[in-house]
């Protein structure tokens, strides 16, 4: 049963047996095993609590909270059931008005970015502290994103966008992925941006012939082996 989400029910009921047990975080620890039990109504009423009991502490206590909770949704996001939408908004509105407050603090802007999905946050959180490892693998990411994005459509022999904003997102992840000192991250990423690397290269030399079969037969005919995406398109 539930053996598809079994990552996010085995989660919710081993955090939540952890978070019980915390002081000022039992509420919070209530929601996650009622959450894993199936306890719809009882679970969003526990974490509606949490968050007005929340709002009730002195703002460095919220702070804390919001560093921990948000802390804990990056590192577990496989249990993606963890932090309910009320929580979320909590957390949002804690970590914005400490940005605010401390514009100059790396911590609520990367915390911000994870909660906000605002890479933005987190690229001011590296100008702050630039060895974040957190900051560095999120906006290494956001610009292999933007290059997988442009190369979607390549199974059709298209690039979307311009060549020249593919290769200078690649060489921006490049520099932020060099500076990275976690072995299994830095390893990870390296690898995808080679590879997006090597499609790019490719793309560059068959756009410059003429009357060629498509890109993804070229690329076969010269070994070159790239998983294309499948386009499907719907007519009403």
């Amino acid at each position: 049963m539930n053996y598809w989400n079994s990552d996010n029910f085995e989660g919710l009921k081993a955090i939540g047996a952890q978070y019980l047990a915390w002081k000022g975080y039992e509420l919070f620890g209530e929601y996650c095993l009622q959450k894993e039990q199936g306890l719809k109504k009882q679970a969003i009423a526990t974490v509606n609590k949490f968050v007005s009991h929340c709002k009730t502490l002195p703002l460095a206590e919220q702070r804390h909270i919001a560093e921990e909770l948000s802390s804990l949704g990056f590192w577990h996001r496989e249990t993606h059931q963890l932090l309910a939408y009320p929580l979320i908004v909590l957390l949002k509105g804690v970590l914005t008005q400490w940005t605010l407050d401390e514009p100059n603090n790396p911590i609520p802007h990367k915390w911000l970015g994870f909660i906000g999905e605002d890479i933005a946050s987190y690229e001011r959180a590296l100008t702050l502290e630039p060895a974040d490892e957190i900051c560095l693998t999120q906006v290494a990411l956001s610009h292999l994103n933007s290059v997988d994005f442009q190369t979607h459509h390549l199974s059709e022999s298209v690039l979307l966008g311009d060549i020249s904003r593919a290769k200078d997102s690649l060489a921006s992840a490049q520099a932020l992925i060099v500076r990275l000192q976690t072995h299994e991250s830095k390893s990870r990423l390296q690898n995808r941006h080679d590879y997006y690397q090597s499609m790019i290269n490719c793309w560059e030399e068959y756009s410059t012939l003429f009357g060629v079969e498509p890109f993804p037969d070229w690329c076969a005919a010269k070994g070159e082996q790239f998983d294309f995406w499948s386009i499907v398109y719907y007519q009403r």
